[in-house]
């Protein structure tokens, strides 16, 4: 470890900084820290610095897009205040309106001092973007998002007038004096083509892109709110939902769910366990352990899972990390699809039925919402279903602990699987599904030095496959395959005088496979994602302030499918780009 710190305390003092408190965060093992540049007077003659996340670049068609500038809006004083509203009507001045790529972007710009502000945009109740701000510096950054918005095509082009809804929760004062001045706009490609829409949706069963629903219900909170329309869950016996009736008329169903977690479970990978806790008389440091899952219920009934990467913001663990390269999935939370195709049968009898969320463990807080897309026959106003197999294995969750004082070693270890078949009979015939999801969880934490020394290794594995066949024809499936990694090392140090040195070191891994399946086992891959990114940092806080820090950050961005590569390796030093490799040849 020693060799890895030399070169970051070499630059140590180079970076000089101020910090404060944030009120609006819970105690936790590990911390996010606010820091700003000191004034001086040169700080007008900088340019701002340029903030992004290391993401594949969006496939657009040849045609020239409609551009359609939707909202601009300064986000001072905003905690606690009603949301920012638009009226969104599809644009009319395109030359065509058939669409085959839309995209979302946001830019923003900000200078002096501000946390990290989660916030979302929502169209109609159905959320479209889940994002981090970037915190600013004095001499100010700019930072955009940009986001395929294709799935909710349907949405998009409703010919009617819906409200567009921003909630960014922004605090101002002689503290915080950071403002968020946004742009959103929306970027709409005519097509090339047609789409084949049917054989499309049986293509793309298991991520719902490259087919469009026809119906998108929001499965979120109503608009008269001074916070998001995510559902808040405050605590592991929290539940919280929304009543639906869908159309007597769909023949698929596919649940999006958007989750993020904050205060008391920002870092719950690095919760402690509570006897851990109640024998060192910690009271007022975040627990339950370092094992959480989201659980989707229709009517009572668990459906679906997700256990949730491991996105860390903008000002967490060091903010230095994340300057000017963002943590993996912080501009762009990722949302997971969950096939409930199986559950049609139940759910298309013109009753009203419930979804609902909850999180094993949860502490204060955690925003979740959902978007439920719905495929409608268009030759029959009725389609009949049935569910034939629902099965869920109770959670399976082992844990160990060895500890003495505040040093120990804790192991906790989880799997699950939840698997439905079912089938629908439309106007394409009687298709049966059949979607499993399958989990592995493991987490091994060492607490040393006094507790002043954390060390986290977590493991996600996240499977899911969704097969479909016809009467008389091959089956089809589609699969993926994901693994989830964080590595933590942290390691605060007293230098006395109210001073204490601060040393971090993460990895996060976010890895996918995906691949077809026909008939009798012929596999055909799809597409590969292998995403590492590994940080580390040194800050000085001296009477809670940091007052000096260094952060290098490294990530390898490797993207494979069967038309499109990307690949893209690069490092970062204080704000500086040291590397930066970019390749989009194919193996």
């Amino acid at each position: 470890m020693a060799s890895t710190f030399r070169p970051l305390l070499f630059f140590l003092l180079l970076l000089p900084l101020s910090v404060t408190a944030n009120p609006h965060k819970s105690k936790t093992l590990l911390k996010s820290s606010l820091l700003s540049s000191t004034t001086t007077s040169h700080l007008n003659d900088t340019p701002p610095t340029t903030y992004f996340e290391v993401t594949k670049p969006i496939r657009l068609p040849k045609t020239q897009p409609c551009v359609y500038p939707i909202l601009h809006h300064d986000f001072g004083y905003t905690y606690g205040k009603p949301l920012v509203l638009t009226e969104y009507i599809p644009p009319s001045h395109c030359p065509s309106h058939d669409f085959s790529k839309i995209v979302l972007e946001w830019s923003a710009t900000c200078k002096g001092r501000q946390f990290d502000r989660i916030f979302g945009i929502w169209l109609d109740g159905v959320e479209l973007l889940r994002s981090c701000t970037a915190e600013p510096r004095a001499t100010g950054i700019v930072w955009s998002v940009k986001k395929d918005i294709t799935r909710y095509y349907s949405l998009l082009v409703k010919n009617q007038t819906q409200n567009l809804a921003v909630y960014l929760g922004n605090l101002v004062d002689r503290t915080y004096t950071g403002v968020y001045h946004v742009n959103i706009t929306v970027y709409y490609y005519p097509a090339e083509k047609k789409f084949n829409d049917f054989e499309s949706n049986l293509e793309n069963l298991a991520s719902g892109y490259g087919s469009r629903a026809d119906l998108i219900l929001p499965i979120s909170r109503n608009f008269s709110l001074n916070d998001g329309l995510w559902f808040e869950i405050e605590n592991s016996t929290d539940t919280q939902g929304k009543e639906i009736k869908i159309p007597q008329n769909v023949f698929r169903a596919v649940l999006e769910v958007y989750v993020s977690f904050h205060e008391s479970d920002e870092f719950w990978y690095g919760n402690p366990p509570n006897d851990y806790l109640l024998a060192n008389n910690l009271t007022d440091t975040a627990g339950n352990g370092p094992f959480r899952e989201v659980v989707v219920a229709l009517d009572g009934n668990v459906i679906g899972a997700i256990w949730p990467f491991t996105v860390v913001y903008t000002g967490g663990i060091n903010p230095l990390l994340w300057r000017p390269i963002s943590g993996i999935g912080s501009f762009d939370l990722p949302s997971y699809d969950i096939e409930i195709t199986p559950f049609l049968g139940n759910m298309m009898d013109g009753k009203t039925h419930t979804l609902q969320f909850r999180v094993t463990n949860a502490l204060n807080v955690w925003y979740i919402d959902a978007n439920l897309h719905l495929w409608l026959d268009g030759k029959n106003t009725y389609t009949e279903g049935k569910l034939l197999q629902h099965q869920v294995m109770p959670l399976g969750i082992s844990y160990s602990s060895y500890f003495k004082g505040l040093n120990g070693t804790f192991l906790t270890k989880a799997n699950r699987s939840i698997s439905s078949i079912g089938w629908v009979k439309s106007s394409h015939g009687k298709i049966t599904t059949k979607a499993i999801q399958k989990f592995s969880y493991g987490n091994s934490m060492v607490m040393g030095n006094n507790g002043n020394v954390q060390m986290v290794n977590q493991e996600i594995r996240f499977d899911d496959s969704v097969q479909v066949k016809k009467p008389y024809a091959f089956s089809k499936a589609n699969k993926s395959h994901k693994r989830f990694l964080i590595d933590l090392y942290s390691n605060d140090m007293d230098q006395g005088n109210r001073t204490y040195l601060s040393v971090a070191n993460v990895t996060l891994g976010f890895n996918e496979s995906k691949f077809g399946v026909r008939g009798a086992g012929f596999r055909m891959p799809v597409s590969s994602l292998e995403n590492l990114q590994n940080g580390q940092g040194i800050k000085v806080v001296k009477n809670k302030l940091l007052v000096s820090g260094v952060g290098c950050t490294q990530q390898k961005y490797k993207y494979e499918g069967n038309k499109f590569c990307y690949f893209r390796n690069i490092s970062s030093s204080n704000y500086t780009i040291l590397n930066d490799e970019v390749g989009n040849a194919c193996n």
